[in-house]
């Protein structure tokens, strides 16, 4: 079975996967920032909001990618997500949005880079090795 169910609800283990691997990567941005707790707060503001428009990219890229379900379909655009081009696509826009809110919030470039490729690596890395071992 690849979902696990809670209640009425029926959640995809690869969901369940990927929120466990965004919280490791939240773990290293809250060790490295430990000491600078206004810091940590604002990173806290930027991602959170930033994973909240990544699910919402995700969710809606497809009417990016196959206008024509607006019309042929339009309740699959709620239970359809865009696939691989939209994580791509949501990566892309997160990543831009992340930048941009820490350059408004007078976040240095290099600390930006120092919270934003690692911490992606880590969620990627361990999204795919758990992956793998399931």
């Amino acid at each position: 079975m690849d979902a696990v169910q809670l209640g009425p609800f029926l959640i995809k283990k690869t969901y369940l996967v990927l929120i466990f691997s965004s919280m490791l990567s939240f773990l290293y941005i809250a060790i490295l920032l430990r000491k600078r707790t206004k810091l940590l707060h604002k990173v806290e503001e930027v991602l959170t909001s930033g994973l909240l428009i990544w699910l919402l990219t995700y969710k809606f890229s497809i009417i990016f990618f196959r206008p024509s379900i607006l019309w042929t379909n339009p309740y699959g655009v709620l239970f359809l997500t865009g696939g691989t081009e939209g994580v791509y696509l949501a990566t892309f826009v997160f990543i831009g949005f992340s930048f941009w809110r820490f350059n408004i919030s007078n976040i240095s470039l290099k600390t930006s880079i120092v919270i934003l490729i690692p911490s992606l690596t880590i969620t990627s890395f361990a999204y795919f090795g758990i992956m793998t071992l399931l």
